[in-house]
């Protein structure tokens, strides 16, 4: 059986959504505790590190793929912290130098 690509890539995508949506959809101590990370250096906070597998592979995969994401909504209320897309769900703030403050929406 073959699947196709936009088949695949919808599938990604509600994974995302799903595991966006998590029970620690709100962290208010999140805009005090700002967690770094260079992606292209793969440079990671500790915090980060200490996250399930699964878990990780989502903020990979956001930061890595910021234009796919940046068009699809979340759907678990975190526009209530300012969400515009699932993207912010993962990535709070995207530096010039290429590090990105990551969102601790998704650390549950």
């Amino acid at each position: 059986m073959t699947i196709s690509r936009r088949r695949l890539l919808g599938a990604t995508a509600a994974a995302i959504v799903a595991a966006s949506c998590g029970p620690a959809a709100s962290r208010p101590n999140d805009v005090f505790v700002p967690l770094y990370a260079d992606p292209l250096r793969d440079q990671w906070p500790d915090e980060f590190r200490q996250l399930p597998d699964e878990t990780q592979a989502m903020y990979r995969y956001a930061v890595a793929n910021r234009d796919a994401l940046r068009y699809m909504p979340c759907f678990c209320g975190c526009v209530a912290v300012g969400h515009a897309s699932n993207f912010d769900c993962y990535v709070r703030e995207v530096l010039p130098d290429g590090r990105v403050r990551l969102d601790t929406m998704s650390f549950g």
